[in-house]
């Protein structure tokens, strides 16, 4: 119990000092003087249960018996000494506590009534009061039992006084707590968050030293000393440290020495050899339930650790464990987190627990040889567009305006279709002036053979000569007026739709057009592939408008190089194997071609090795 000191008067006890002589008055005095300055819970009972005997009057006997720690009932006071046997009394006490209420028992032959009153608070029994009375009326008994009713509430005001240091005490174990959890949560690494934990831990609880020491491999190595930023390693006191924090981390318990209380301390022997004349504290933290390091406390002034103070430095190591247990993984290099899975691995491996892990360890290590073993076909992926195998070219015939394009991309157009036309009104009227132009030098030319003029026949013929070839230009070019489909197929491109009455020169790209039953594949292989393309390969296509179906396709040229999206592609054109399949030019897709066999391995991580290579290449000296 708490040695909290539990000071009052007679006044606040609500109980009047006992008449009588003077003698009788000097012994009441006497023991409330007792209680009201009882330091301890043991001398806080005793003084009650006497001030209790002495308000009820003829009393042979009496006994306080209180819950402890450990969830049992001992007498915390026994009247009217200590030596005084009163084991009679223990039935009637396990009956009331029991039944939870006041009771009157008979008691032995020369005890008359035994007199049993519960200590009750918030629903809870935490002891019993039982007095051995002499006999008496039973409006009198009736009394003893409200006296013990009002007497019982200073007990009870002693399990609060008590539960509320309790509660104080906790609190002031969580507030520093968190409040060293705040300094470690500033570090991100490891080294540094040690010395910050170590230096305020001895600042906060005056300690002269407090050392942080990790787990290893089942050993503690030393990490921190307080307000030391170096320390040897191999030095005989960091040995005899190390081996007080291995004695408290394998027995995953707190370990003090001076000991505190034998069965809670656990072994103390290599604490005993380390403190020589000081006292010593380890703590361990934990993090999933292991022990991830130790935190040792030493003190030189002669003070012990009590047991508040292992408390309080265990909540702190509570708080402490995951922390430190993150940024020791985030401290280890990447090998030595995976010799530690391997050690796990190879464990459960061992186990013949776990069926499922041997078989499934033995399928990914056949995978694995698989792969590095077996070849597979390699081939060469790259993106695919379907053009025409042959495609004309519609253009301006000669100058002229737009009419008519009854036409535009995407319309399948038969041979001799009109694609568009041009206004030939023009063109009518030219024809009209060379027909003239040609009938008057006829005339001319007649009229000079009839005069026999040779001179004039010839320069009249040749005039109309000249006509003629006019008239006949101009015919061709109405002719040529209509833009017609040259052959069945699908307009690949061009809508002059909006452009009706504009002006066209000759030669101008009007339309063009692809059959519709012969088309190629253009590959656009990356130049880091391209190396391995050579004409003639097979491989197999897939379009996104013909998902369901997979089309065959030979190599048969490789074109330049251009770029495209900021890569360097090669056009790579080959042809399909079918040609009944309802293709439109300008359908895409992905192309595979067929290259030769590798292993499976080389197959998925050679561009890998590639890349290094040509890093390796232009960094190296």
């Amino acid at each position: 119990m708490s040695s909290s000191s539990y000071s009052f008067s007679p006044q606040q006890a609500g109980l009047s000092s006992g008449v009588g002589g003077p003698s009788g008055r000097a012994h009441d005095d006497a023991l409330w003087g007792a209680f009201a300055s009882a330091q301890t819970a043991a001398e806080f009972c005793r003084s009650w249960l006497s001030l209790q005997c002495v308000q009820v009057v003829d009393v042979h006997s009496a006994m306080l018996l209180l819950e402890q720690d450990s969830g049992t009932f001992v007498p915390a006071a026994v009247w009217p000494s200590a030596q005084t046997d009163v084991t009679y009394l223990a039935p009637a006490a396990q009956q009331c506590l029991s039944e939870r209420r006041g009771m009157l028992l008979p008691g032995q032959p020369g005890a008359p009534v035994i007199v049993a009153y519960p200590v009750e608070l918030d629903g809870r029994v935490h002891g019993a009061v039982v007095l051995d009375v002499a006999e008496r009326s039973e409006e009198a008994l009736q009394a003893v039992l409200r006296q013990l009713h009002w007497g019982i509430g200073w007990i009870e005001t002693l399990f609060l006084r008590r539960q509320g240091l309790d509660d104080a005490q906790t609190l002031e174990r969580a507030r520093a707590a968190l409040d060293i959890q705040a300094v470690a949560a500033e570090h991100a690494r490891l080294e540094p968050l040690a010395m910050a934990l170590v230096n305020d831990l001895a600042s906060r609880f005056g300690c002269d030293r407090v050392s942080l020491g990790i787990d290893r491999q089942g050993r503690a190595r030393l990490l921190a000393i307080s307000h030391s930023a170096f320390f040897e390693k191999k030095s005989q006191f960091v040995t005899a440290l190390e081996n007080a924090m291995d004695e408290a981390l394998d027995q995953r318990r707190s370990v003090a020495f001076p000991i505190i209380d034998e069965e809670a301390n656990g072994i103390a022997i290599a604490h005993r050899d380390f403190a020589a004349a000081r006292a010593v504290c380890s703590v361990v933290l934990s993090s999933r339930g292991v022990g991830v390091g130790v935190l040792t406390f030493e003190r030189d002034d002669g003070r012990s650790f009590d047991a508040e103070e292992v408390r309080t430095f265990e909540a702190v190591s509570t708080l402490l464990g995951p922390v430190l247990d993150d940024r020791i993984e985030r401290h280890r290099w990447f090998a030595g987190r995976l010799v530690d899975q391997l050690r796990a691995w190879w464990a459960h491996f061992k186990d013949s627990r776990r069926p499922a892990f041997r078989v499934g360890v033995v399928l990914a290590l056949l995978l694995v040889l698989g792969v590095f073993s077996l070849d597979g076909e390699y081939r060469v992926s790259a993106r695919a567009v379907v053009e025409g195998e042959v495609q004309r070219a519609a253009v301006a015939p000669f100058d002229g305006f737009l009419r008519e394009a009854p036409v535009r991309a995407g319309f399948v157009v038969k041979q001799g279709q009109v694609l568009a036309t041009l206004d030939d009104r023009d063109l009518l009227v030219e024809r009209q002036r060379w027909l003239s132009e040609r009938e008057q030098h006829q005339g001319r030319y007649r009229d000079a053979l009839a005069k026999h003029e040779r001179a004039n026949a010839n320069v009249s013929l040749a005039q109309m000569q000249e006509a003629e070839s006019q008239l006949a230009l101009v015919d061709e070019k109405l002719a040529r007026a209509s833009i017609v489909a040259p052959f069945d197929g699908v307009v690949v491109s061009g809508d002059l739709s909006q452009l009706l009455g504009s002006p066209v020169e000759q030669g101008k790209l009007l339309f063009e057009l692809a059959p519709l039953d012969a088309y190629r594949v253009i590959l656009k292989v990356d130049d880091r592939d391209i190396g391995d393309v050579r004409v003639g390969q097979s491989g197999s296509l897939v379009l996104t408008g013909l998902t369901g179906e997979v089309l065959d396709f030979e190599v048969r040229n490789l074109s330049m190089a251009e770029p495209e999206d900021g890569r360097n592609v090669f056009r790579v054109e080959a042809q399909l194997a079918r040609s009944d399949l309802k293709l439109r030019p300008g359908m895409e897709g992905v192309g595979k071609i067929k290259v030769g066999e590798q292993t499976y391995a080389w197959i998925w991580t050679h561009r890998l090795t590639d890349w290094l290579r040509m890093q390796a290449w232009t960094w190296l000296p």
